[in-house]
């Protein structure tokens, strides 16, 4: 199958993907997995969005056996090089990372460890693997197989599996940095209050490295201000922004351009009281030249420092992760 006729059908398996309530997505998926066992058929489901289809397919309400086909489907493309350099850039990582973490059965995990491995294994670029590697650690992928090893196997692939990302991911932390880290976790889209955040040296080590790549990652911060619904979320990124500006010269000029500014002030009548708070303070160091002085009088006056630690009154930060 080629051309026109290739065409049409992949991009009928992916409407019928996207069909709600879809009573025939079980053998939409067998079709795929097919399909996808052939090398020339994995690049053309690419371009036709075939990856972000089957991420939300998995995002919907499916049985262990739509989810494994559905998997089984993502581990087929990870064999073709270019798309496993490119699959992270679709959140792939972290989707598969959750459902390893709630899925109780083993054909599940057993495909997703194999997926991991292959992103661990296929792609080119060096760097590639080492940001693979790291979104599987901010996924939590290492305390899950620490879990899994607990476990008795009678399949030797989960148990070569399991011991070479256990390998390549203790090696990985090893290595990993604090911005690393952060970088990660920023890209997946899930921010929380890990210990990067309120890191005072952090900040003052790393701001400037937030203006490499035409400000790549201060972009994808505001940009969840502007998306965002999670409360978390808006309240770490906004906290982010705020903390750049603080610590880079010239932050404040640089977040007014890239339209941070006026984000992080819509934030200031949100909804949620931590989203406002933090919302104040990133304001709060865009306005001023002084942020030292704006600290103590913030600690003087409620009782919270500016890095959002609680004083003697009631910290309104919500807890980590």
């Amino acid at each position: 199958m080629e051309g026109a006729d290739l065409h049409f059908f992949l991009a009928f398996l992916k409407e019928q993907l996207r069909m709600q309530n879809n009573e025939y997505k079980q053998a939409t998926a067998r079709c795929l997995q097919m399909l996808l066992r052939v090398e020339e058929y994995r690049q053309a489901y690419a371009t036709v969005d075939g990856i972000t289809t089957i991420l939300n397919a998995l995002s919907a309400n499916n049985n262990f056996q739509i989810q494994y086909q559905l998997i089984f489907c993502l581990w087929c493309m990870t064999f073709n090089p270019d798309l496993a350099e490119k699959m992270n850039k679709y959140n792939v990582i972290p989707v598969l990372a959750l459902i390893l973490t709630d899925s109780q059965k083993e054909k599940v995990f057993r495909i997703i460890l194999a997926t991991f491995r292959n992103l661990l294994e296929k792609p080119e670029d060096s760097q590639v693997i080492q940001e693979n590697a790291v979104a599987m650690v901010h996924g939590k992928v290492l305390k899950n197989l620490s879990l899994l090893q607990a476990r008795k196997f009678d399949d030797q692939d989960i148990l070569d599996d399991m011991q070479y990302l256990d390998e390549k991911l203790q090696a990985s932390v090893q290595d990993l940095s604090s911005f690393d880290e952060y970088v990660s976790e920023l890209k997946s889209g899930r921010l929380e209050w890990s210990p990067v955040h309120k890191s005072e040296r952090f900040w003052r080590e790393n701001a400037v490295n937030f203006n490499e790549k035409n400000y790549e990652l201060l972009k994808i911060l505001t940009r969840l201000l502007e998306v965002s619904k999670d409360p978390l979320i808006l309240s770490v990124a906004v906290h982010d922004i705020g903390e750049y500006v603080r610590c880079y010269p010239r932050g404040k000029s640089v977040i007014e351009q890239i339209g941070g500014k006026q984000l992080a002030m819509t934030l200031l009548t949100h909804e949620d009281a931590n989203v406002r708070y933090q919302a104040l303070l990133a304001v709060q160091k865009m306005m001023v030249q002084n942020w030292e002085y704006l600290g103590k009088q913030l600690e003087q006056d409620t009782g919270v420092s500016a890095s959002g630690t609680a004083g003697t009154k009631k910290s309104v930060i919500p807890a980590k992760g």
